[in-house]
């Protein structure tokens, strides 16, 4: 890979968590402390909850941090992404057609003017293809906010009233 092209994601001061075949992995962890990412996380709930498999259980639900530490975006160009979920994700987003068809997170993601396309070819992955090339703690913000989206979208469908 090129340094010029690593360069259009790359953010400065941070090294990947992971490259492998060409690609650069962030975990969300890695990235929580850019400001891009900290403006996300301050629109969003403290606490996201369990509406999967406990609705509404504030043991279940997940914190910011814990939200983001099951949270990696991976690139080999800045445009395509691949946004990776933890197995936790599970309880505060549906990521599979167990609680409704369509899929939230995918309509979250595209409802963004920078995505061009967003798939979700596995459970616990989805692939993104953006407009324009973008540094990976505003991929891992726009992730954050598209997750964000689903969760409250979900809840809404539940009727699970959300605490803040």
């Amino acid at each position: 890979m090129s340094w010029l092209r690593r360069r259009r994601y790359a953010v400065p001061g941070v090294a990947p968590t992971d490259s492998h075949g060409g690609w650069d992995a962030y975990d969300g962890t890695r990235l929580a402390d850019r400001p891009a990412v900290r403006a996300v996380l301050e629109q969003a709930p403290p606490h996201f909850a369990d509406l999967v498999f406990t609705p509404g259980d504030p043991d279940m639900a997940l914190t910011r941090e814990e939200l983001l530490a099951n949270v990696t975006v991976a690139t080999a160009d800045g445009l395509s992404w691949t946004l990776s979920l933890g197995e936790e994700i599970k309880a505060v987003v549906d990521t599979g057609p167990d609680v409704f068809d369509d899929d939230l997170v995918v309509a979250a993601l595209t409802a963004r003017p920078e995505v061009a396309r967003a798939d979700h070819p596995d459970r616990e992955v989805y692939e993104v293809t953006l407009s324009a090339p973008m540094p990976a703690d505003e991929m891992l913000a726009l992730s954050v906010a598209a997750l964000t989206a689903a969760h409250r979208e979900l809840a809404r469908r539940l009727r699970v009233e959300l605490p803040g």
